[in-house]
């Protein structure tokens, strides 16, 4: 197998808004930050009490108001004068004290967080009856937040009965669909996959016939010329015998006719091979064998293999693909290689298939269906130590046309969208050269081209940073998270390295993060705490990244495709908070993609082949497509995975793309 990685990512976005919390857009502020003016503990977000206020009731009686809970900087808490504990966020008894009060008396985003509380424990074992019962409140007061998070815990069963028609109504509820259906196969796509189905079956049907009538040809063509080098032989004797007896007229002659008869039937018997050979050669040519891989090949020819059945095609990915339209436990692949007679090793999938092939280089397998996509290498070695390799997939999806389905909007609606959605921000950050662990070789690369994509055809602000420190990074994500307005939209991009801790809490790592000390790195956490804090509208975080199957999330229920415009523009007033990893638990390609590692290279694909409008939602499943072949062949599975960020205020919504020119 070519080896299409020369490093692998230990970058993890894992258990990301382990303190998050759904804040109100009230309590976010506008903060100026700029770089160096304050430390980086002071652009922490803390849980933050404010001073009541005064108020007048009246012409001459004033009260003081209860204090305010919020989430902010360290830094701006201090400036009004409120108070915070710092470097105590994780800790039950600490959160409850700042917002328990405010939920009892009825704050709708206060009962949602207390959920939240009690929900991540924040130091003891999390309490989830006691979090559906604060979920609830909130939820049942219009908070679409807290139905996303009752909907959760009804989808795992926590603290409530598992009940999926449960969590499918909280979800909908919070997208503002509540009659919306989850989209699945059409009659037409069905249909389709059947046909698919009965032409692969035709086609297996008409290569086994084809193999069966090459076999009798070959069989008919080595008895013909049998029987003409029988013939050939019996006249060289007669005419020996013609030239003994040239004295004799009477043994002459008869040996004359003899050999006269013997040429007639050496003329037909030739007639009959080229007959035959010309039959083998158009069963080759029907089964898709080149004439130049035909017959006998001198020393020195490099093999070459052949695919017959099924039919592979091209994906979007460049990858081939074989088309699996059933649920079955094997697949048969037929075969042809090059030349038969001076191969001394076949294997497929490691596997030693030398003996399977015919004197006409055939050959067929069986391969255990194990999963959704499986890699196939066929490796082929000459006697002179010359080899090919022939590496595709076979794959439930269907090739050229598994792309997800595209959603039309008119023009009009998509002009009246890019002035609704507001302003798009975008941070990209790239760490390639680090200098306590193994340097990477596409991270910078992947970050410039994120950037160029974003800003050129999107029409995105975008900073970029590569391999930058701690302090850089946390600056630039403060600046940017805590400067947005209501209708800003902010893509955070990352790609480097990272590390998970014993309590399986994720860690960015900056080029100076050191191997032995996690407080040189960026806890998910904190990243996962300025975007909660953020009055954005839309936030989406993409991670091509390790282990990111820890990331605590909710899946996310695609808008159907048919939805209204209307709708449309309702959901994308509502608040997002979307993250796209690049796997689960496994490690993840540094390379592959053409100078991109493959997930980095399918969302620059992803991103290039979007028309008009379309949510994150449609992004993922064309990216995750490419991912998945590229990796499946690479023989390292890759999963990217899409899911709403947990305790950072999601409500139901989606991140929009709208290229510029649309």
């Amino acid at each position: 197998m070519s080896k299409l990685t020369s490093h692998i990512r230990t970058t993890v976005f894992a258990a990301i808004g382990v303190v998050a919390l759904g804040a109100a857009p009230l309590y976010a502020k506008r903060v100026d930050l700029p770089q160096g003016a304050v430390t980086v503990d002071e652009l922490y977000i803390v849980d933050c009490l404010l001073p009541g206020q005064v108020r007048q009731l009246g012409g001459n009686f004033t009260y003081l108001s209860a204090r305010r809970p919020l989430r902010t900087t360290a830094k701006d808490c201090a400036i009004r004068g409120g108070e915070y504990v710092a470097f105590d966020r994780a800790n039950y008894a600490t959160a409850l004290k700042v917002w328990l009060p405010a939920a009892k008396e009825g704050d709708v985003d206060a009962m949602n967080y207390v959920g939240e509380i009690y929900e991540q424990g924040l130091g003891v074992e999390p309490d989830y009856a006691m979090a559906a019962q604060w979920y609830r409140r909130a939820a049942e007061k219009g908070s679409s937040t807290a139905m996303i998070n009752l909907g959760s815990l009804y989808e795992g069963g926590k603290g409530v009965a598992q009940d999926m028609t449960l969590a499918m109504n909280w979800y909908r509820k919070a997208s503002g669909l509540e009659g919306a259906t989850l989209e699945v196969v059409t009659d037409e796509q069905r249909s389709q996959r059947e046909a698919d189905a009965v032409e692969l079956d035709r086609l297996r049907s008409e290569v086994d016939n084809l193999r069966q009538q090459l076999g009798k040809a070959r069989a008919s063509l080595s008895a013909r010329e049998q029987e003409l080098n029988h013939s050939k032989s019996a006249l060289d004797q007669a005419r020996a015998s013609l030239a003994a007896a040239a004295a004799d007229r009477q043994r002459a002659s008869k040996a004359q006719a003899q050999i006269a008869e013997l040429e007639r039937k050496i003329a037909d018997q030739q007639r009959d091979v080229e007959s035959s050979r010309s039959e083998t050669e158009d069963l080759l040519a029907k089964m898709g064998v080149a004439a130049s891989d035909r017959g006998p090949a001198p020393p020195g020819t490099s093999p070459k293999i052949q695919v017959l059945a099924p039919k592979l095609v091209a994906t979007r990915s460049g990858v081939l693909a074989a088309p699996l339209l059933a649920a079955v436990p094997t697949y048969q692949i037929v075969g042809r290689v090059y030349p038969a007679e001076s191969i001394k090793a076949l294997k497929i999938n490691d596997r030693d298939m030398r003996a399977s092939i015919d004197a006409d280089g055939l050959f067929q397998v069986d391969i255990d269906i194990v999963g959704n996509d499986v890699p196939v290498e066929i490796q082929a070695i000459t006697n002179d130590g010359l080899s090919a390799v022939q590496s595709f997939l076979i794959t439930r999806e269907r090739g050229p046309s598994s792309v997800a389905q595209k959603r039309i909007t008119s023009k009009l609606f998509q002009r009246r969208m890019r002035n609704d959605l507001g302003n798009y921000y975008a941070l990209v950050v790239g760490n390639d050269q680090y200098g306590a662990f193994p340097a990477l070789s596409t991270a910078v690369a992947d970050a410039n081209a994120v950037s160029a994509q974003l800003r050129d055809r999107y029409g995105y602000k975008v900073s970029t940073l590569t391999n930058a420190g701690r302090e850089v990074i946390i600056a630039k994500l403060a600046e940017l998270t805590m400067a947005m307005t209501k209708n800003d939209n902010l893509l955070i991009y990352f790609a480097g390295h990272g590390q998970i801790d014993g309590s399986q809490r994720g860690y960015w790592i900056p080029v100076d993060g050191r191997s032995d000390d996690p407080s040189s790195w960026i806890g998910n956490d904190q990243i996962s705490d300025y975007i909660g804090a953020s009055a954005a509208k839309h936030v989406l975080v993409v991670a091509d990244s390790c282990y990111s199957g820890t990331l605590s999330g909710n899946s996310i229920r695609p808008i159907p495709i048919d939805a209204k415009e209307e709708d449309l523009l309702f959901i994308s007033r509502v608040k997002a908070r979307t993250v796209i990893t690049s796997g689960g638990l496994q490690p993840v390609l540094d390379d592959g993609g053409s100078g991109h590692s493959i997930f980095a290279h399918a969302f620059l694909t992803a991103l290039k082949q979007t028309e008009g409008l379309s949510e994150g939602y449609r992004l993922f499943e064309n990216l995750s497509e490419l991912v998945g072949q590229r990796s499946a062949v690479a023989r390292l599975p890759q999963r990217p995975q899409y899911s709403a960020l947990r305790h950072a205020g999601h409500e139901g919504s989606e991140f929009f793309f709208l290229p510029k020119d649309a």
